[in-house]
């Protein structure tokens, strides 16, 4: 093989473990403002902030809330307000729930709406 094709091998291995120390230091970094997020409101409120359990920060990252910046500040005042990591996740579940047969039901209204459509311009 030519030296170049060894090179490109070379980066082609670098560039896997360099994607997932970014994305694992982004997670870091969303926990950190998350942290931050829940001790500025704590001390705003005059309460004791709370831990951010590592089954949190799981339980955050799975459903891919970790990922907004914006939604930080939302979920930090609900911890605070519900006060425990665990409902918390169980209401967000709950939530995602509702959307989903939300959502399907929206398409199915959709659907259903299509198909009534030409009936009705045909009564015209």
């Amino acid at each position: 093989m030519t030296e170049a094709h060894w090179q490109t091998r070379e980066e082609k291995r670098n560039v896997a473990p360099n994607a997932q120390n970014s994305s694992t230091e982004h997670q870091k970094t969303m926990v950190s403002l998350l942290r931050h997020q829940v001790l500025l409101l704590a001390m705003k409120n005059g309460r004791a902030p709370l831990p951010i359990s590592p089954a949190l920060w799981k339980g955050l990252q799975r459903q891919g809330l970790l990922n907004d910046v914006y939604d930080l500040g939302s979920l930090a005042r609900r911890l605070l307000f519900l006060g425990d990591g665990r409902i918390l996740l169980a209401e967000l579940r709950v939530r995602a729930a509702a959307k989903a047969t939300a959502e399907e039901k929206t398409s199915n209204e959709m659907e259903n709406a299509k198909e009534s459509r030409p009936q009705f311009e045909e009564e015209r």
